[in-house]
């Protein structure tokens, strides 16, 4: 293994020694390559899922600290975070979304256009993975389809740690996973997904469904053993989930080969012999493009050293002899540091010191779990990982040089661009998109505004409305473009909660100024407009 352990230590105590924390022994502004500095956004303990404006203003927050990606949850608690066709299928209409968001929202899309505003890739995140529920019996899933019940040597529902579980062993089951996530590629302009520690996973325990036994025996000619953790069973399930991993892979790629596969497993080799993780194999058979162990540990010396069998078993470092453990590959590794569980956090002085070690093992950057982690309540992380380590903006290592998000053009409601002069009351208000907009106090309104598109493509036009606001006007809209001028009246109904709102599509593959201008008659409003591109719409 890579001898970077003596070094790390060295430092830490020459630190300690002059009394200085890391954070005061660095230098501000340090430059950056190409990394990933993430975070996954959860449903759970916090609150950026639940309205429009909390989600942008979480991702204003992120990109003005340097993070360039986010790990929005999408399925939870055995529950979708999006509206699903699927869900509804297998179902029935009650569950195609979470119930908290059966309000006509969609988080996931309302996090894309925000995020991708600020310039920031987006992987939605299979959370809950094949989990049927938590302390529920299954909950509802298995209640509707109860073969689907993984079971434990005992013939029992599998249940590990408070979690319930289908068998991820079984087609039906691997089916389902796969319609959820084809789902959300086909749907949202998105930039990979991502699984965790129960996708692809099962606990070791499991195998012991009728399903799974009579497989076993025909596949290899022998019984079951009683041991879950027998190494010939433990092994042939693990590859069972490493081939579905694979077909999870094709799957992508055969939609959009720009998506990546992001997965975040737990510590090898814990992660084998506990959930039937294999994550070398993943790597060796190259069905996984970003990788990131869950290296959560709550002592610092902790994650080092797992940091480094980490690095290890990832094929990053080698013995004394110089060899590896897998073949050197391009898959991106980026460990999972752990900043907030419950009311424990892990702070500042820890996070630079992992991020530091992290930098010296050649890792590829993080991602932190989770978001509420990083303001006051933990010492104001993020403004500190902006002043050591991510003050300088970062590629994405996984896009080999190439750019794929840049933020939006944005132009803001200017006064000297609204007709008639003396038409038009301002209002100042948090939910305005710079917070002030104005509104219509006449008839035959204008309201112009200026962008300039420097990537050719296809681009989403949205309109601001402020939060909370009603729309008693929909504008008639005049885009001016290179190549040439297009009138339209948007479709969209009355929006009632604000935020971006889209009302077309168009093609700018010139790039160029781009003129926008709203008309309209009383309580017209002029907040903000915004092309986002759409990766989609060239495909």
């Amino acid at each position: 293994m890579r001898k970077l352990k003596t070094v790390t230590a060295l430092l830490l105590a020459a630190v300690l020694l002059s009394g200085c924390s890391p954070a005061e022994d660095r230098k501000a502004g340090a430059a950056a390559g190409d990394e990933i500095r993430g975070v996954w956004i959860t449903n759970v303990d916090s609150d950026v899922l639940f309205s429009k404006q909390a989600i942008a203003e979480a991702m204003d927050y992120l990109a003005g600290r340097g993070f360039n990606m986010v790990f929005p949850v999408v399925w939870n608690k055995g529950l979708t975070l999006y509206p699903s066709d699927v869900m509804a299928e297998y179902f029935g209409e009650a569950f195609r979304i979470d119930t908290v968001f059966a309000n006509g929202r969609d988080p996931l899309q309302e996090l894309i256009v925000e995020a991708r505003r600020v310039g920031m890739e987006v992987m939605p995140w299979f959370e809950f993975g094949f989990s049927s529920s938590y302390q529920d019996s299954g909950g509802y899933i298995l209640q509707r389809y109860p073969h689907w019940a993984a079971r434990d040597v005992n013939g029992d529902l599998l249940a590990k740690n408070g979690f319930e579980w289908m068998n991820a062993l079984n087609p039906e089951v691997q089916d389902f996973m796969l319609a959820l996530i084809r789902e959300v590629i086909t749907n949202y302009d998105i930039d990979g997904i991502q699984g965790d520690d129960r996708l692809p996973a099962m606990p070791a325990e499991g195998g012991y469904s009728d399903y799974t036994r009579a497989l076993y025996e025909r596949e290899t000619g022998r019984q079951v053993p009683d041991d879950p953790r027998e190494p010939r069973f433990l092994q042939w399930k693990a590859d069972k989930l490493t081939s579905f991993g694979g077909r999870l892979y094709t799957m992508v790629k055969n939609q959009d080969p720009e998506l990546m596969v992001s997965l975040s497993p737990s510590i090898y080799p814990w992660s084998l012999h506990e959930y039937l993780q294999d994550w070398p194999a993943w790597i060796r058979r190259g069905q996984v493009d970003l990788l990131h162990p869950q290296n959560y540990r709550y002592e610092i010396e902790r994650y080092i050293s797992t940091a480094d069998t980490m690095a290890w078993y990832a094929g990053l470092a080698t013995d004394e002899s110089g060899n590896r453990y897998i073949p050197e590959h391009d898959v991106v590794i980026a460990p999972g540091i752990l900043i907030k569980a419950g009311p424990r956090y892990n702070g500042p002085e820890y996070v630079l010191r992992a991020t530091d070690h992290n930098r010296e093992l050649g890792l590829h950057g993080e991602v932190y779990f989770f978001y509420e982690g990083l303001g006051a309540s933990n010492e104001y992380l993020a403004d500190t990982l902006f002043k050591y380590v991510y003050s300088e903006p970062a590629g994405q290592p996984h896009r080999r040089g190439r750019i794929r998000i840049t933020p939006a053009p944005v132009a803001v409601v200017d006064p000297a661009m609204l007709e008639p002069a003396g038409g038009w009351a301002s209002t100042e208000d948090t939910g305005a998109f710079a917070g002030n907009y104005y509104t219509g106090l006449t008839d035959s309104l204008k309201a112009t505004f200026n962008l300039t598109v420097d990537r050719g493509g296809f681009y989403d036009l949205y309109i601001h409305y402020p939060f909370g606001s009603g729309i008693e006007s929909i504008p008639e809209i005049r885009v001016k473009r290179a190549s040439g001028v297009l009138s339209f009246r948007p479709d969209f109904e009355y929006e009632q909660t604000g935020g971006w709102i889209r009302v077309s599509r168009l093609d700018l593959r010139e790039p160029g100024e781009v003129t926008i201008t709203m008309s309209g008659n009383r309580n017209l409003i002029a907040d903000a407009v915004m092309l986002l591109q759409n990766h989609k719409a060239i495909k």
